[in-house]
């Protein structure tokens, strides 16, 4: 199946060489192997060259004006080996309300910010450029650019849990769910702040399990085992998409 632009115009098709390149911001999706279609006009031809234009030798996405979809692929390799549990902590994310982002904040274990930051930097270690990020404090850590070839050790995935969370918060958190930093950035607040930390130690422990030991696996998911038990499953039925 081909898919190609409507105009010969930007935005473009941005077609990534690799999966672990892949920037997440919106959940659900649908994940395509595709090959970059060829021109077969002066136009066309046109088009491509503005398309590629300012694009660096290295850069690791291709601008395109068509494609040929080969395959869809699960999203779940977007995440690592173990991207299915991720993507549940995602749309867990994307279900969330105020009153289980309290039960999420309240069962998250005194020790997951240590816990977490550890893992962070268990993983650093095996990356080939660790050494500036090494044996700092990751407690608010979602991605590292430049360490390795994934930016976490779940991919994109914990940036896409901050998002999903955000945008819960924007759609079903009470008027004081943000605040303004001392940087003028706008943050979530109490009890979404935790809540959000809480499934990132979830995705932490489940999608990485290389980097997190048994005891650190408990910390780590202690809240999600609290509020997610079996017996309250319904819990992770997933809304309808947010914008």
């Amino acid at each position: 199946m081909r898919v190609a632009l409507p105009v010969l115009a930007p935005p473009w098709i941005v077609v990534h060489h690799t999966v672990e390149r892949v920037l997440v911001s919106r959940w659900p999706g649908r994940l395509l192997w595709v090959r970059v279609a060829l021109p077969s006009s002066d136009e066309e031809r046109a088009a491509m060259a503005r398309a590629s234009k300012e694009l660096l030798p290295d850069a690791s996405y291709t601008r395109a004006i068509a494609v040929d979809v080969l395959e869809e692929l699960s999203p779940s390799v977007l995440f690592g080996s173990h991207g299915d549990e991720v993507i549940r902590v995602i749309e867990s994310g994307l279900a969330l309300d105020e009153q289980i982002a309290s039960e999420l904040a309240s069962a998250r274990h005194p020790a997951a910010d240590r816990e977490y930051s550890k893992a962070w930097n268990r993983w650093l270690a095996q990356q080939p450029e660790f050494a500036h990020y090494q044996d700092q404090d990751h407690t608010s850590t979602l991605a590292i650019t430049g360490a390795g070839a994934t930016d976490s050790p779940v991919g994109h995935g914990l940036l896409l849990i901050w998002h999903m969370v955000t945008n819960s918060a924007e759609h079903r958190g009470s008027a004081g769910s943000f605040t303004v930093d001392e940087d003028d950035e706008r943050v979530l607040t109490e009890p979404w702040s935790s809540a959000l930390s809480a499934l990132l130690d979830t995705a932490m422990a489940y999608g990485a399990p290389h980097v997190v030991d048994s005891n650190a696996a408990t910390v780590l998911t202690a809240a999600w085992n609290t509020v997610f038990h079996p017996e309250r499953a319904d819990r992770l039925d997933t809304p309808p998409e947010q914008s």
